[in-house]
């Protein structure tokens, strides 16, 4: 299993855990214009981000390759409503396969339209905003929780 897989794997799993007010980044730990997937749980639905490309260099973003790989993979085209972000939004909870379809749209993207080489490049943040942003601990990532 290459690490994308168990990256994919363990995303799935993690969201399967978390309860309404959750909220979960992935992303790369660098400080200026940083390639992230959010994922947000709420009461009766769940709702995913990949960073558009107004937020990134040119060199950073999808392009226009990796913007056809997302909508083809389900993803909404950037709009002002989601902060110009590519987004997808459905009803909750989920059945298992639906997380891990989403886990592998967010992994694909991450990957494949904006050519993060390796998910040693990433870290996570992950909070309750139901319980006083109390920060959660997603170990099935296998990702470095970011500080």
């Amino acid at each position: 299993m290459t690490e994308w897989a168990r990256l994919s794997t363990g995303l799935a799993a993690e969201m399967m855990r978390l309860g309404a007010g959750s909220v979960l980044r992935i992303g790369e730990d660098r400080a200026e214009s940083p390639r992230f997937a959010q994922l947000r749980q709420l009461d009766d639905r769940i709702w995913a981000e990949l960073v558009g490309d107004r937020w990134l260099s040119p060199a950073a973003g999808a392009g226009d390759d990796g913007a056809r790989m997302l909508r083809a993979a389900g993803w909404q085209p950037p709009n002002a409503d989601h902060a110009d972000n590519w987004w997808i939004e459905w009803s909750w909870p989920l059945p298992s396969a639906r997380y891990r379809e989403l886990a592998a749209m967010i992994v694909d993207g991450l990957r494949d339209a904006f050519g993060i080489p390796d998910p040693s490049a990433l870290s996570y943040v992950a909070w309750d905003e139901g319980d006083g942003n109390r920060p959660l601990e997603l170990p099935a990532l296998g990702l470095a929780r970011q500080n």
